[in-house]
């Protein structure tokens, strides 16, 4: 029996031209596995979000079996999160049902326990893997028991030992009578389906079984080209060639203590073309964000002619200008050029990775399709014209052949004399490069080049320092992880309920600030420190905290040693003018002091010793009494949650925003703090943009969670 039926189905966006989708029709069944193949900006995408429901159908008709229900896991799994906890994220949509908590527990134990991810039930989600992202994306759909999973190239960005593990998962979830709906780019992955949809250009060019499907070589070869030979040339050709980038005993840690590099040496030769491999987490991102000046090893040194230029992972975070080719053009303007030279290299550097520049100048980068946006950011690197050029998983999300055309335009550019790193997780992509490079867990397992490099070697290099602008980024990553505590410490604070660790922070927190006594106040900032102590706080932390808002706080002092009149007959320390220092000013500044530190104590302490789930559960406890008054308490629980989860998501863009700024010549180096304001302001429209743009992002994914 049909489950999803559509039928002519057309859709426009007010600013194309051309039609998304044209007169679409096929049928799902019950328990069926369906593959949706197409080229980026075929439509593909556009067809998913009408079928979950994201987009109202305009013509034809989308009729799902009555009571059916959708589930769609997006393209990017870190914009289906909602929680920051693992377990609560998986729980979100059953609680969203109104079922009972033996049955919400029963769906998270078991979704979770489908994906592998049972054991990460306790973790944070911003410290997974993309793959347990995925993973975790996927468990929170399937909690729901949609009749329909929807899947948008949810394989796209991962590595193939997660790859893998995902489409085992999707065939034991079909074994057990599961209708899925994939969207793929992937030759293998559409081999595994047993119901087979092409799309070009809007319009269906096939619908058929699997076995109809390998047997149509035309289409095949349409869809994903035809076999291109890899043509690399041999590293005996570069046993001579002079050395463009050398990292030397490069370790790498991030505040949280986790050690990325391990003492890496490292070299780039020029005019060569080198893939590096690895699974996601063994080192790759952060070794090119490295050598490209955005971040400072712990130790070691970077070698280099120049700066290298780097287009990052995250694509849709890459682009912040409007208009596509805006975008492209922010680099070589901030490197000075401008006129026909600027057009010539925008319009050059957009043909080259398949953006013609008539047909995609005046696009909106936001309305772009994933692999559009991908070959976007590319063509504002390619732009800059820099000797050295990084790419960082420059093919995930793009089509086979868009793929083969980037490869061999990383070929060509190499061949023309520029030195090309780039980062893949696919082997057969390594072959394309004249150097394949491959990482384990912060090392260097594998090299194909005939040279290695020696600590004593003798470098004509220039040594290469972190970009000034990078400390921003230090300073966003540790302001991230500042109140979060190590798992290891376990003090007597944590080891209080929920509700008891509410209660003690709100008894220190009110008390400071509603005590009139100076000796009262004063009483309350010691039980803060010793608050401090039983949860195991730096106190060290606590002064440095206190110390930065000390200025703040002498300034308000000096306002009362103004304005606030003496009482009569006290004496007076000093007197000038308006300026007045007594007993009863000296009071005011005490307790104010006192309240400060307080409040300040206690908030840290709370956050530092109460994990989220705990915040959540507490909030929720606390508030339960008001339910009897029909006051909406989850939905009051569910919007400290999403606080709880933009926050970090905020930082995450603010952070992406100014890598792609340095990358591209933005922000520059301040002197003084009028000149640090002033290269601020480049960064507040971006992310305003990217701001509504994730909110619109979590919008859907509450959505997708039937809240």
């Amino acid at each position: 029996m049909p489950l999803l039926t559509v039928k002519n189905l057309s859709f426009s966006y007010p600013d194309m031209q051309k039609p998304a989708l044209e007169d679409i029709s096929f049928l799902i069944n019950k328990g069926e596995y369906t593959v949706i193949l197409g080229a980026n900006g075929s439509g593909k995408s556009t067809l998913a979000r009408i079928i979950a429901g994201f987009l109202e159908v305009q013509e034809g008709q989308v009729q799902l079996e009555e009571g059916a229900r959708t589930g769609i896991v997006f393209q990017y799994p870190k914009d289906q999160i909602v929680s920051g906890i693992v377990s609560r994220d998986t729980a979100f949509g059953p609680e969203n049902l109104r079922l009972s908590p033996a049955e919400v527990e029963q769906r998270v134990i078991e979704s979770l326990s489908v994906s592998g991810m049972l054991d990460r039930a306790d973790s944070r989600t911003n410290a997974l893997s993309l793959g347990q992202t995925q993973k975790l994306a996927i468990s929170g759909i399937l909690a729901l028991q949609p009749d329909l999973l929807v899947l948008d190239e949810a394989t796209s960005m991962l590595d193939p030992e997660s790859r893998k593990d995902i489409l085992d998962f999707l065939d034991a979830c079909h074994k057990n009578g599961q209708t899925i709906l994939h969207i793929t780019h992937d030759y293998e992955e559409a081999c595994r389906a047993q119901h087979v949809i092409a799309i070009q250009a809007g319009e269906i060019i096939f619908d058929g079984s699997r076995e109809k499907f390998q047997a149509n070589t035309p289409l095949i070869r349409l869809l994903f080209g035809q076999p291109v030979e890899a043509a690399r040339r041999s590293p005996d050709d570069f046993v001579d060639a002079d050395i463009a980038l050398a990292l030397r005993d490069i370790s790498f840690s991030y505040e949280e203590g986790t050690s990325v590099l391990k003492g890496l040496n490292l070299d780039i030769y020029k005019g060569t073309l080198t893939a590096i491999t690895g699974v996601s987490g063994s080192g790759k991102s952060t070794l090119m964000e490295i050598a490209a000046g955005l971040l400072q090893p712990s130790s070691g040194k970077v070698y280099a002619d120049a700066y290298p230029s780097l287009a990052l992972q995250d694509s849709q975070a890459a682009l912040f200008e409007p208009y596509a080719a805006d975008d492209v053009a922010f680099g070589p303007i901030n490197q000075g050029i401008h006129g026909k030279e600027l057009k010539k290299r925008v319009r050059d550097a957009m043909e080259l990775v398949g953006l013609p520049y008539d047909q995609f100048a005046n696009r909106s980068t936001q309305k772009l399709s994933g692999g559009e946006k991908r070959k976007l950011s590319i063509a504002g690197i390619i732009a800059m014209d820099s000797q050295v050029l990084l790419f960082d998983e420059p093919t995930s999300g793009i089509d086979p052949i868009s793929r083969k055309d980037l490869l061999l335009l990383l070929q060509k550019l190499a061949r023309s004399g520029k030195t090309i790193l780039f980062s893949t997780h696919r082997m057969e992509e390594a072959a394309f490069a004249d150097r394949a490079i491959h990482m384990e867990k912060g090392l260097i397992a594998s090299d194909s080049a005939c040279r290695q490099p020696a600590l004593s070697e003798d470098l004509s290099l220039a040594s290469q320092k972190t970009l000034d602008g990078a400390k921003m980024l230090s300073k966003l990553r540790k302001t991230a992880a500042f109140a979060v505590a190590p798992a290891k410490i376990k003090g007597f604070i944590q080891k209080l309920s929920p509700v008891l660790k509410y209660l003690t922070f709100l008894t220190i927190f009110l008390a400071s600030l509603a005590m009139p006594s100076i000796y009262l106040v004063a009483g309350v900032a010691a039980v803060s420190v010793l608050y401090a102590l039983l949860a195991k706080y730096p106190l060290g932390r606590l002064c440095t905290s206190f110390l930065k808002v000390l200025p703040w706080m002498l300034l308000y002092c000096l306002i009362q040693m103004i304005f606030i009149p003496p009482l009569e007959g006290e004496p007076h320390f000093t007197e000038w003018k308006w300026f007045m220092v007594t007993p009863f000013k000296i009071k005011i500044c005490a307790i104010a002091l006192f309240r400060v530190f307080g409040v300040l104590s206690a908030i840290q302490v709370f956050i530092y010793s109460t994990g989220e789930k705990e915040i959540l559960e507490g909030f929720a406890t606390l508030l339960k009494p008001l339910s009897a008054l029909h006051i909406p308490v989850r939905s009051l629980v569910v919007v400290t949650e999403i606080i709880f989860r933009f926050i970090p998501i905020l930082i995450e863009e603010a952070s992406s925003i100014i890598k792609t700024q340095l990358e591209r010549g933005g922000l520059g180096s301040a002197r003084g703090f009028f000149a640090k304001i002033k290269i601020l302001f480049p960064l507040f429209i971006p992310l305003i943009i990217q701001t509504l743009r994730r909110a619109e992002v979590l919008a859907d994914a509450l959505t997708a969670r039937y809240f």
